[in-house]
């Protein structure tokens, strides 16, 4: 992205990224829209392959049908990316083979190949279901033709990012005095308990109230959620950007990869190379879980719109305090009915006297 100023001097905005159409800014930087708009740049589609070369009913045909229908188009930009990426990669590998050739013995096959990677492997087979839909529709499989039934997908094991630990998060405090960069999107993303989606293009007008209010971009759920003293803090020993609170070397808001190789590359400093910036979101439903916060009350806080999913974030794991007083309930029932029957043993006693 590039500023300039347009023939009347005035400040205007240019998208730029190779391979893709570029794009004159409409609305005004700094605002929501100009949030959105430049979301829309990010996961727009590459320049368009000639149509000719799509041949109908292949992979290719079908996946350019789905960007094109509202169960693509209704979805959040950045979920838009998500898919777009997968499914460019399998169009790259099976582009030309018609659609009808993906049985469920083919599917069941890649599902296979990708045991490695489950959640990959996941998403690809909830994409099938959502092509076959716009196959069946279009005429491109027969009717009733729906393979995806009959796969599984590989079981994930893994619990997801890393939710960071106390100890963690005070090494990353510790190596990164309040003042610098690292340490305030460190404290955006714990005190804030938002996506980095949304840090990202939080402007600095939107704390200007104490509170961070925002319709979250990837669910659209709007948070109200108050600027706490630690947050304040490293709000004020900044640096704070001038069109977004944290800005790149360039003056402009960080691309989601330039926001994680910045965070990525301070959690090494700091000692704890295996974290990364969304396991802060995670720890803040950590912290409202073990202050004893009802569910509804850490899901305002971070915007989750189910309570499995806020579940999720928040971690059943283990603990240690729950044990213990569950272990001192049992001892002192164990304890009453030891007593009772002693009572009734004396009282016994006393009646054969």
């Amino acid at each position: 992205m590039t500023g300039y100023l347009d023939r009347h001097r005035k400040p205007r905005w240019r998208f730029r990224r190779k391979g893709y159409p570029p794009h004159t800014f409409r609305e005004p930087h700094g605002s929501k829209a100009f949030e959105r708009e430049y979301a829309r740049c990010l996961e727009a589609d590459p320049a368009p392959i000639a149509v000719s070369r799509t041949k109908p009913g292949s992979v290719g045909d079908v996946i350019a049908r789905y960007y094109a229908d509202n169960a693509f188009q209704d979805l959040a930009g950045s979920t838009q990316s998500v898919y777009r990426g997968v499914l460019e990669r399998f169009r790259a590998a099976f582009g030309d083979v018609p659609m009808r050739e993906f049985d469920a013995e083919r599917i069941a096959a890649l599902m296979n190949a990708m045991r490695h990677k489950p959640a990959a492997a996941a998403r690809l087979r909830k994409l099938f279901a959502q092509l076959f839909v716009i196959a069946r529709r279009a005429k491109l499989v027969p009717h009733g033709f729906d393979p995806v039934r009959d796969t599984r997908a590989p079981k994930s094991v893994s619990q997801g990012y890393h939710r960071w630990t106390e100890d963690e998060l005070a090494l990353f405090e510790a190596k990164h005095p309040l003042g610098t960069k690292p340490r305030l999107a460190f404290a955006l993303l714990l005190y804030g308990a938002q996506r980095s989606g949304d840090v990202r293009f939080m402007p600095p007008e939107m704390i200007a109230a104490g509170r961070i209010q925002l319709d979250q971009s990837k669910t659209s759920t709007a948070v109200d959620v108050p600027i706490v003293a630690p947050l304040a803090e490293a709000l004020a020993a900044g640096p704070i950007g001038t069109r977004t609170i944290l800005e790149n070397k360039f003056g402009e808001p960080f691309t989601p990869k330039g926001f994680y190789g910045m965070m990525k590359k301070a959690c090494v400093a700091a000692g704890v190379p295996h974290c990364t910036p969304h396991g802060l979101r995670k720890s803040a439903a950590r912290r409202c879980r073990e202050a004893g916060c009802t569910d509804e009350e850490g899901m305002a806080i971070t915007g989750h719109k189910t309570v499995k999913e806020y579940r999720r974030y928040a971690g059943e794991d283990a603990r240690g305090d729950r044990a213990d007083a569950a272990m001192t309930k049992v001892l002192a029932n164990l304890n009453r009915g030891l007593a009772n029957r002693s009572g009734q043993d004396t009282e016994i006693g006393g009646n054969n006297e």
